[in-house]
């Protein structure tokens, strides 16, 4: 049975992979594209994606950056030190081809799956884990402009190392296969993620308290960025926002929420990297789903 729904996503580029030092490729470690944002409807027949325009090059920045956080000597408080071995950052990559994963305490799960860093395709579910093994409740997948509900998922994880499995979406068989990654073992606080992050297009004003305001691929928004759980150390948010302006795609009235993390690009020509803040949101509803990769300024 066809169940994919009209999902006519605009995909552009999400970030460069490899972030350029003193003036050479990339978009300078300053800015990044805009987030690709699209709205959901009747099925009907997907129109082409609205090509991104590409990153403006910075002059000659200075090199700035910092070495990894170490899984083998997790920072004290981080997931990787107190976490329950699935919460997290998960990641994958061959070639250009990259996937990132939130999964949440509430066991809230989403990637992203980039090429050259454009997105593909775009996950949100729950699963039920229960070590070593886990089970997709539900979930829904974005590719190719529809949205396709799964139809089952499971699989296992071994703690802070590997989560591998499939679910089935549209008769697909869709298999994931990835790595625990070296953003859980950075330890924060609520005011880490304070200040001014942007990109391309989109520009959020976080303060200490996580309240924000700013704009998401230029629709104004304002919201919360929050550790996903209080009070503690642990490399997970939960981004919430509401739109202001009625004519633009993150609508005002309704919400868009799901998770966020501080991730890390590496420098060309360095061992350094730059901290982002990397987000998959949605409408409970999957009328709008939107990402991006936002870097501090």
């Amino acid at each position: 049975m066809d169940m994919k729904i009209k999902a006519n996503l605009t995909l552009s580029l999400l970030a460069s992979l490899a972030l350029a030092a003193c003036g050479g490729g990339g978009d300078g470690g300053n800015s990044a594209a805009a987030p690709a944002i699209g709205s959901a409807s009747a099925p009907a027949v997907a129109s082409a994606p609205v090509p991104a325009s590409a990153p403006v090059q910075a002059s000659s920045p200075a090199l700035s950056g910092e070495q990894l956080p170490s899984l083998t000597s997790p920072q004290s408080g981080s997931a990787a030190a107190t976490g329950n071995g699935v919460e997290g950052v998960w990641t994958s990559q061959s070639g250009i081809d990259k996937t990132t994963a939130f999964v949440d305490p509430q066991g809230n799960i989403s990637y992203l799956n980039t090429v050259g860093g454009v997105g593909m395709s775009e996950f949100f579910g729950v699963i039920a884990p229960s070590a070593p093994n886990w089970t997709l409740t539900s979930g829904v997948e974005f590719i190719g402009g529809f949205y396709y509900p799964t139809t089952s998922g499971s699989g296992t994880f071994v703690n802070k190392q590997t989560f591998t499995g499939s679910y089935v979406e549209n008769g697909t068989t869709v298999n994931l296969s990835w790595n625990y990654d070296a953003a859980n073992a950075l330890a924060v606080t609520q005011s880490s993620v304070a200040g001014t992050w942007a990109q391309t297009g989109s520009s959020l004003t976080i303060a200490n308290d996580g309240t924000l305001s700013g704009t998401l691929s230029g629709c104004p928004v304002s919201g919360t960025l929050l550790l996903a759980t209080p009070s503690s150390s642990k490399n997970l948010y939960t981004l919430s926002v509401t739109g202001t302006t009625a004519s633009c795609t993150l609508k005002s009235g309704a919400t868009y929420s799901g998770n966020a993390a501080i991730t890390f690009l590496p420098i060309t020509g360095s061992t350094l990297y730059v901290r982002t803040i990397l987000f998959m949101i949605r409408t409970a509803a999957n009328t709008t789903v939107a990402y991006g990769q936002l870097t501090k300024q």
